[in-house]
């Protein structure tokens, strides 16, 4: 028998040499890298211009028409952070900022309701623990992009929309949201949203990533990867809709006086929003969540985190026009860059 592996092993602990375990760095961004990733792909920004808007302008004495450009495009709405921990968020700026509150409020649920039912902490919940597990919780936070704000002044050029968000403005924290979050009690009672196959992230028996209701942070996926991706659809479903059984902040509105709004996002409709990685791997293009990666490369391969902290940019769709009068309408025209 070789013994040369036991004799080296022998050698090292008489030396005092110490093996330590590997440890992955942190999957973390900055704002900074988040400003670096802002693309002109067409996938994400989508510039068009799709016509003339055509106005009637009246003064004491007389009318008369004016005209002004019709533009359509993508904004990078919302970051989006998805982790296991509540205070672990991998943006630095918002882990700084809404960590410890993460923290001490979700330590509140959990200590009033004693644990039970509560969720959270965990990679997986149940099972073998030797085995691929696959029920999963996520904390989730949504916050305005830090390019949102800086759109408003763009747009008074008359060739940009505004966003809806606000820079750095929290739309959705899940720990605020702790009791639905968890229990996810009123979500419960819209029947009509919980029927199997009628609101999932992907199409298909086979490609299915995960249900968008109940928006809760429990999610059946083996994939973290992908889990987590269903968790952002789930948030940015959420705050692009008022009256929601949240507590959460909603898009509604950017006070532009001629715009058309993007509306709900709806999954697997790009026409409502695309998705664009920030980390742990950074997207150069954008998409809808729940591409068809059965038969192909999985569509989550380079994109596990480590530590299963996740973010991404929805850029949602937007279409104005400068206002300039009343207004009457559009001769439609596309030009796209």
């Amino acid at each position: 028998m070789n013994k040369a592996p036991q004799l080296l092993i022998i050698v090292l602990m008489l030396t005092g040499y110490k093996v330590h375990a590997f440890e992955a760095e942190p999957t973390t961004i900055t704002t900074a890298d988040i400003v670096d990733t802002i693309t002109l792909d067409r996938s994400c920004l989508n510039y068009c211009i799709t016509g003339v808007c055509v106005w009637l302008r009246c003064s004491i004495y007389e009318c008369e028409i004016e005209t002004s450009i019709r533009v359509a495009h993508y904004n990078p709405d919302l970051v989006v952070s998805v982790y296991d921990e509540p205070g672990d968020n991998p943006w630095q700026e918002m882990e700084s900022l809404f960590g410890s509150l993460d923290t001490g409020i979700v330590s509140g649920i959990v200590s009033t309701f004693h644990g039970a039912l509560v969720g959270g902490g965990h990679r997986v919940e149940g099972g073998n623990p030797a085995t691929d597990q696959s029920l999963r919780f996520k904390e989730v936070t949504a916050i305005g992009h830090p390019f949102s704000s800086i759109s408003d002044s763009v747009g008074d050029s008359g060739y940009y929309c505004p966003s809806e968000a606000e820079s750095f403005n929290p739309y959705l924290l899940s720990s605020l949201d702790a009791l639905t979050w968890r229990l996810g009690l009123p979500e419960m009672l819209y029947l009509q949203k919980l029927l199997p196959g009628r609101r999932v992230v992907g199409d298909g028996i086979q490609q299915q990533w995960g249900p968008v209701w109940p928006r809760t942070g429990f999610i059946n996926q083996k994939d973290d990867a992908k889990a987590a991706a269903v968790i952002a659809q789930r948030a940015g479903n959420i705050v692009t809709q008022t009256r929601q059984p949240h507590i959460y902040n909603a898009l509604d509105g950017n006070g532009y006086n001629k715009t058309w709004l993007p509306g709900e996002l709806v999954e697997n409709d790009p026409s409502t929003g695309v998705w664009q990685m920030l980390a742990p791997k950074v997207d150069e293009q954008c998409y809808a969540f729940g591409e068809n990666d059965v038969m192909s490369t999985s569509w989550s391969d380079g994109r596990h985190s480590e530590d299963n902290r996740y973010a991404f940019t929805l850029w949602r769709p937007y279409e104005c026009c400068e206002a300039k009068g009343a207004y009457l309408f559009t001769v439609p025209v596309r030009i796209c860059l």
